[in-house]
């Protein structure tokens, strides 16, 4: 049996370790926070049969792994890759996607709506033309991308949209 002592002794030595390797899956902050939670909360639910287990690192990610894709399965607009987003917003004649077009695109000005439809479209060559076109490097051009994606991303969470 593992008394509060070790668990406060798990908690510190794998909480980082979960975090990140739920925060890699789920590729969102809250969501990562969520799920490490729940995974120490099982822990401390099976903290006489922790114990026995040989592997406690594998046992930390395995959960992890489990409680990320449960929540994918209750919660599937946050854990998406925003890259999906953003295909629809390229694909303007999607009929059966245009209301996630129409409701994405509100959710970002017309300047970055235009400038993430540039840049998904784009080859490598394309892409530095653009950044230069702007003004700016090809590492800044990606961290506007992402900050875009980030941007859609969290409203979409935000608004619950789906």
């Amino acid at each position: 049996m593992i008394d509060k002592e070790m668990c406060g002794i798990l908690f510190q030595k794998y909480h980082d370790r979960v975090y990140d390797f739920c925060l890699n899956y789920l590729k969102n902050i809250h969501a990562a926070e969520d799920c490490t939670q729940e995974v120490f909360i099982i822990m401390l639910k099976k903290k006489n049969k922790i114990i026995l287990i040989e592997n406690l690192s594998s046992w930390f990610y395995e959960t992890a792994k489990r409680v990320c894709k449960q929540y994918i399965k209750k919660n599937p607009i946050i854990s998406a890759d925003v890259d999906n987003y953003a295909e629809v917003i390229a694909d303007v004649n999607a009929s059966a996607e245009k209301p996630l077009y129409d409701k994405i695109y509100e959710l970002i000005d017309k300047e970055d709506a235009d400038i993430l439809l540039e840049y998904i479209n784009a080859d490598s060559n394309q892409r530095k033309k653009m950044a230069e076109r702007m003004g700016i490097t090809s590492n800044a051009l990606c961290k506007r991308i992402k900050r875009i994606k980030c941007m859609i991303q969290q409203n979409l969470t935000d608004n619950s949209y789906i």
